[in-house]
């Protein structure tokens, strides 16, 4: 009899591990579709359905619905295989989006809705939980789904539209997405080798597969041909891209990438993607006339998306960012030429960036100022703060050096540039139109200094606010004979220079040093000096108001039977500018002219006559850089 109890306890401890191992091959039958009714999820099951609780959990339903908090169908799936790991359920139960392993279905109806703000039907919370409260996307690791149509209506995700998914006898999958995406109207069509799942992790396991896809949104079309693991969260990606639209900054917005405005474009290269690490290489670009190149990488795994990469190729085309600067639309107010057009300044805050700048050519838009060539920098864009750093450019046999800087978190934002030219040639670099005089009607190697700050959302705002030194200096220069003539109002002199042919005077000096206030720049010596004149100008530019009123006097060193000699005035607008003559210095050598011609008509002409006048030399100097 001591026997007999152990005895018993252990055929029945073996038995009960019998019937539980029984049980679990057999998949607890009737036990999932009760546990579905009673758990308050709106699922119901076919009563064939089974269910797998150890080693590897698992549901297997032959239908599958998901009832809506509303009473209306969400999903209607057949051939159902759900995988889950028990601590992803406790995870969820304390508060963490729900996760499975594993959603696979034969086929599936699906609807899927979300307000403003998150909330759904879906019940994903007990009868127990609180209602309406806004819910996560659930994670599924590995979603296939063999035949199934999808609606969808998110309405954080801006996504309204239709999907239908479906795999042919050779297990080639095919889906089809039409719709509006951010308020544009979104179609995507997709083809895959046997294998694709539309969702998948690298745990899962799964080898990319042959992927297809053409993506339109309005005018913007994507297509790819390569590989994937998965459709929608685009695992293992490898393959070849084309890209075409209206502007770079379109197509970037819905992936979130702050790109310029730009005219039309085409781009093409390899994109390739794993584990939010995005790559774009051997890239080959159109972007209105321009034509640009380079590699890049776009990094979504840390707090802030970041841009890494090499802008190469050439030439680019000012014009072509013109959107960027804001030059696309002319100005609101009448007479003005510098654009207001608000710049795309908060797009700046979306992702963070640093790119190496190598072109061989930056076109300036105009056919008088030369390109220029090559160009390299260095950009960083770092928390809504946009620096360009290492600037180098060949210009006209010279260069151009600098840093600049935009620091959108001020309010208005605050532009910073501090640039330098050496050797510029203005005769290559400056060509105007002008046909009377000598071809280069001024020559020599331009040496320029700017530091200068600003504030404003727009290109006229921050040209209204410049504050700063400028200072230019012309070296080893020459001016045309009869454009010193012209501006001293040498008659005598200027008719001898057309009658036997202009020539250019070497230049003693030739100089600005002003400073922006404001807007407003103010020389505090601007001049031009050769053997024959000097030439002095005062007044201001004002970018505030966009008008000048610039007063020039030529002071000839050399004699003169007959020379009016009076300052020239260049007032009006930038829009339209003016020339003339100051009428109170003219004015009274008319009058000595009418006085000395009453006593003797010949006499009159004395009043012209200019002996000229012995100046002092002129300092051509920079002064030390100042800071802005």
């Amino acid at each position: 009899m001591k026997r007999t109890g152990p005895v018993i306890v252990g055929t029945l401890l073996l038995a009960a591990i019998a019937g539980v191992a029984a049980l679990e091959y057999a998949g607890w039958p009737g036990l999932a579709p009760r546990l579905a009714a009673r758990g308050g999820y709106g699922l119901r099951m076919d009563p064939a359905s089974r269910v797998h609780l150890f080693w590897n959990p698992r549901l297997l339903a032959p239908q599958l619905r998901v009832i809506g908090t509303q009473g209306d169908t969400l999903a209607d799936a057949r051939d159902v295989v759900l995988a889950w790991q028990w601590g992803d359920l406790w995870r969820w139960r304390h508060g963490e989006p729900l996760r499975l392993r594993l959603v696979q279905a034969e086929s599936l109806a699906l609807t899927w809705q979300r307000d403003a703000d998150g909330r759904t039907t879906w019940p994903l919370q007990s009868s127990a939980g609180a209602k309406h409260e806004p819910v996560a996307i659930p994670q599924i690791d590995q979603l296939v789904i063999h035949n199934g149509t999808a609606r969808l209506d998110d309405a954080p995700l801006l996504l309204l539209g239709e999907a239908r998914f479906a795999t042919d006898s050779d297990g080639r999958w095919t889906a089809d997405v039409k719709g509006r995406l951010r308020g544009q109207q979104l179609a995507l069509d997709a083809q895959a080798s046997a294998g694709l799942a539309l969702l998948s992790t690298p745990q899962a396991g799964v080898p990319p597969v042959r992927l297809r896809v053409a993506l339109s949104q309005g005018p913007q079309q994507l297509d790819f041909d390569g590989t994937a693991a998965s459709l929608l969260d685009a695992r293992a990606l490898d393959g070849w891209l084309q890209v075409r639209g209206s502007s770079l900054a379109a197509a970037g917005r819905p992936f979130g990438v702050a790109l310029p405005h730009t005219p039309a474009f085409e781009l093409g290269g390899r994109l390739r993607h794993a584990s939010g690490l995005w790559q774009l290489g051997a890239v080959r670009a159109r972007i209105g006339g321009s034509r640009l190149a380079g590699d890049f990488a776009f990094d979504t795994r840390s707090r802030r998306p970041l841009l890494n990469g090499t802008l190469r190729g050439g030439p680019l085309r000012l014009a072509d960012l013109g959107p960027a600067i804001g030059t696309d639309a002319p100005p609101s107010r009448p007479g003005r030429v510098l654009p207001d057009r608000p710049l795309d300044l908060p797009a700046l805050h979306m992702m963070d960036a640093r790119v190496d700048v190598a072109l061989t050519r930056l076109d300036l838009g105009s056919p008088h100022l030369a390109p220029l060539s090559p160009v390299d920098g260095h950009v960083v864009l770092a928390d809504g703060v946009l620096t360009l750093s290492q600037l180098r450019a060949g210009v006209a046999g010279g260069s151009i050096s600098g840093s600049a800087r935009l620091d959108t978190q001020p309010v208005p934002p605050v532009w910073l540039a501090s640039l330098d030219a050496s050797d510029l040639a203005v005769e290559r670099w400056f060509k105007p139109d002008v046909k009377a005089l000598t071809a280069h009607p001024v020559t020599g190697r331009l040496q320029a200094r700017l530091d200068v700050q600003g504030r404003g959302h727009s290109t006229a705002e921050l040209m209204a606010s410049l504050n700063g030194p400028v200072q230019l200096r012309l070296e080893h220069g020459s001016v045309s004979h009869l454009l010193t003539e012209a501006m001293g109002l040498d008659v005598a002199q200027g008719l001898g220079m057309l009658i036997k042919g202009d020539e250019n005077l070497p230049l003693n000096c030739a100089r600005l040093d002003g400073r922006f206030t404001a807007g407003v720049l103010r020389p505090r010596t601007a001049l031009m000096d050769n053997r024959d004149s000097r030439i002095d100008v005062d007044g201001s530019i004002s970018l505030a108001s966009e008008t000048l009123d610039l007063r020039a006097v030529t002071r000839p060193k050399d004699f003169s039977p007959l020379a009016l000699r009076a300052p020239l005035r260049l007032q009006g607008t930038l829009a339209a500018p003016r020339v003339a003559l100051e009428g109170r210095r003219l004015g009274g050598r008319a009058i000595a002219a009418l006085a000395l011609g009453s006593l003797a008509p010949p006499a009159a002409l004395l009043a012209f006559v200019d002996p000229g006048e012995k100046l002092p030399p002129v300092d051509c100097s920079l002064t030390p850089r100042q800071s802005g």
